[in-house]
């Protein structure tokens, strides 16, 4: 699958997808009615370029706002593309978030976007009856038999749109290792020994091995800031100690960010790209796993990252120790 800008000839093909989907090329939301084959596009092929999802936007001092979003084909990971060729193209306007609103019946896209870390910012009571005053064939009722009265509005900070992530090279080993280093350092000062020990991951001869595997494999893939390496994500297959799944799979080896950069979204960004990578390589589970121990903390933030538990497992250490871990897992 691939996602590219709509072209001139998309356009019969918009106002059909639009009329049977919304009722209209015209749309309202936020107050706002906009004829949406007039806005900018994005428009997701499959291997043989057969149109298979349309996302329209418009990009203002809000943000990148996603008017519609279409997937002629459900749970292709079609709608996953799309989102993350709009944030891209947020990215590169300098945009500060990325944000849609929905409508009160709407539960399958709410689940939809939450997963995919947008978080609901506000409710509009009224406003689809307000818009249904200026366009009368918004129905009554709509998802599950819900009465539509309500819009919410949700949205994913941009917080690293000044970051870039490409795959990377032997000479991201070094950087990287440091990456982990500085986690482990941050760990150790909140008392948090049991996820990575107190040693550095620099002279780890095991770490460095596994490095040095993954790099021409094509695994390892970085975040930059100007110039400076400030994340970094492993993708390949299952280590043989994690439960065996009988599908096609992606799993996240290694997931690092800068800690002194806590708080920008880079590890949300950098699962991004996980996604895209298995949508890209039509894989529809994304894996990972992750230290179980203490409060589970970091178990919370991959839920909140729209991953699910699945199986734990433990790991006997060279100290005699048994290191827990959780497995996660995302539908795309």
């Amino acid at each position: 699958m691939r996602v590219r800008a709509v072209v001139g000839d998309d356009l019969p093909w918009i106002q059909e997808l639009l009329t049977n989907s919304w009722g209209a090329v015209h749309v309202i939301t936020g107050g706002n009615g906009r004829d949406a084959d007039r806005l900018p596009g994005l428009v997701a092929c499959d291997n043989a370029g057969t149109r298979v999802g349309l996302l329209t936007f418009e990009i203002a001092a809000t943000g990148l706002e996603i008017v519609t979003i279409d997937a002629v084909r459900p749970h292709r990971g079609i709608g996953t593309a799309l989102i993350e060729a709009a944030r891209a193209v947020a990215t590169d306007a300098g945009c500060t978030r990325l944000w849609l609103i929905t409508t009160n019946d709407n539960l399958d896209a709410l689940r939809f976007y939450q997963r995919r870390g947008l978080r609901v910012r506000a409710v509009h009571p009224g406003a689809v009856q307000r818009a249904r005053l200026r366009k009368p064939q918004i129905a009554e009722t709509g998802e599950f038999g819900i009465a539509l009265h309500d819009e919410l509005e949700l949205e994913l900070p941009l917080l690293g749109a000044d970051a870039h992530i490409r795959p990377g090279g032997l000479s991201d080993v070094k950087p990287v290792l440091a990456l982990l280093d500085g986690a482990t350092r941050w760990l150790v000062g909140l008392g948090r020994t049991g996820q990575w020990g107190t040693e550095p991951h620099s002279t780890n001869p095991r770490r460095l091995t596994a490095m040095m595997r993954w790099v021409p494999q094509g695994h390892l893939h970085v975040a930059e800031i100007g110039g400076a390496v400030v994340g970094a994500l492993v993708v390949g297959e299952a280590p043989e100690h994690i439960p065996v799944v009988y599908e096609p799979e992606l799993y996240v080896n290694l997931l690092v960010t800068d800690r002194a950069r806590q708080g920008r979204g880079l590890g949300s960004m950098l699962l991004d790209h996980a996604r895209v990578l298995a949508v890209r390589r039509g894989i529809g589970l994304l894996r990972v796993d992750c230290y179980a121990g203490d409060d589970r903390a970091l178990v919370d933030w991959y839920r909140r990252q729209g991953f699910t538990p699945t199986e734990t497992f433990t790991v006997r250490l060279p100290t005699g120790t048994d290191w827990p871990g959780q497995v996660l897992e995302q539908r795309l």
